[in-house]
């Protein structure tokens, strides 16, 4: 009696597993599409606060389309850094004849944003038309203009908004959001340009005399920039954080001038593969990624630096018209955004009507 009851019981909880393994299996496979998802869930009668917790994760779904080789580790900094409405773009095909440009943005700058689409970011075609400079805007998250960057994504299709807060002790994760922005969605990029939303860029310039530079170099393990004698740090007592990849050695290591720098696919390959076993990142952005992170994945650097009155760039923080005009070869200008001030937007049209009539006498 006794073991046909305890026979009958077994059999019943086999059943049950059965069961219930089979609707964890629809689950997963109708998460994917959350309008079949919900008609199940309705069938089943299964009230709206359980299906929400047991409703699969957006961000695990977002997760899966990411390249292999970006796959977040759940304690490493990858695993703060989420997008969010970012641009979808059917550019994968052609991302070797496009220059993707970086630009790191404070949210709440949305004039200035406007005033760089119609200036130096203005989308144009060089080279006889066989380049496209493609310009995108990475903005952290201020909750006081979430609804309006929604309305510029909609808009202009780009602005990247990622997870991490619009403040100083953050940019070294927007820096690297950028890094991992580019690789999810233009993998076949062989490169990027870093740039910040205070400066105005010559692109003429840029595209006549800093393109060739990167060009030469492009399948090569490198970071190109200004690695001047003003931009290095003794490595032994601001090592902390990166101990865990490569002990701390006495000597001064250099870092990029963060206004502008290009990093290769091969670089951004190596520094997102050491990152993924950094825990925690205590220093700002240009010290950190183009520093520490890059001498640990034993990434190279291009010294714009080295090649006195070559690659000029000025921090005017105001009178950038004045400096165009003085050399028209100039690669870039700070505007007085770099030094705080609201009042800027005006500066990139005079400069960029400058840089204009510039090339208009020289064709």
């Amino acid at each position: 009696m006794f073991t046909g009851y305890f026979g009958r019981r077994r059999l019943k909880t086999l059943l049950i597993s059965i069961i219930l393994s089979l609707i964890i299996l629809i689950f997963i496979h109708l998460g994917q599409n959350n309008f079949l998802f919900s008609q199940f869930l309705y069938q089943l009668n299964i009230p709206k606060q359980v299906s929400d917790q047991i409703r699969p994760s957006s961000n695990l779904i977002a997760a899966s389309n990411i390249q292999p080789s970006l796959q977040k580790k759940s304690h490493s900094v990858l695993s703060a850094i989420e997008f969010f409405n970012s641009p979808y773009l059917d550019l994968e095909s052609q991302s070797f004849n496009i220059i993707p440009i970086i630009v790191l943005s404070k949210a709440s700058n949305i004039d200035v944003r406007d005033a760089i689409r119609r200036t130096w970011a203005f989308n144009q075609l060089y080279r006889s038309n066989t380049i496209q400079v493609k310009v995108f805007f990475l903005v952290g998250t201020d909750d006081y203009t979430i609804k309006r960057i929604r309305a510029e994504q909609t808009i202009f299709s780009d602005v990247i908004q990622v997870s991490i807060p619009d403040m100083y002790s953050f940019i070294a994760y927007k820096e690297l959001s950028a890094m991992m922005w580019i690789k999810s969605y233009l993998p076949n990029a062989p490169f990027y340009i870093k740039t910040e939303d205070d400066v105005i860029i010559n692109m003429k310039a840029i595209i006549d005399k800093l393109l060739p530079i990167i060009e030469s170099v492009i399948n090569e393990n490198l970071i190109i920039g200004w690695f001047g004698l003003e931009h290095s740090v003794q490595r032994g007592t601001n090592q902390k954080f990166i101990d865990a990849v490569l002990p701390p050695v006495y000597f001064d290591i250099s870092y990029a001038m963060s206004l502008l720098y290009v990093v290769t696919s091969k670089a951004s390959d190596r520094m997102l593969d050491t990152l993924s076993h950094v825990h925690s990142i205590e220093h700002s952005g240009d010290l950190f990624v183009t520093g520490f992170l890059r001498d640990a994945a034993q990434v190279q650097i291009k010294n714009l630096a080295a090649s006195v009155g070559d690659y000029r760039y000025e921090l005017s923080n105001g009178a950038c018209t004045e400096e165009f005009q003085k050399n028209s070869n100039l690669l870039l200008c700070t505007s007085s955004l770099h030094i705080g001030s609201n009042h800027s937007v005006s500066e990139y049209f005079k400069a960029w009507n400058l840089l204009l009539s510039q090339n208009e006498t020289t064709v």
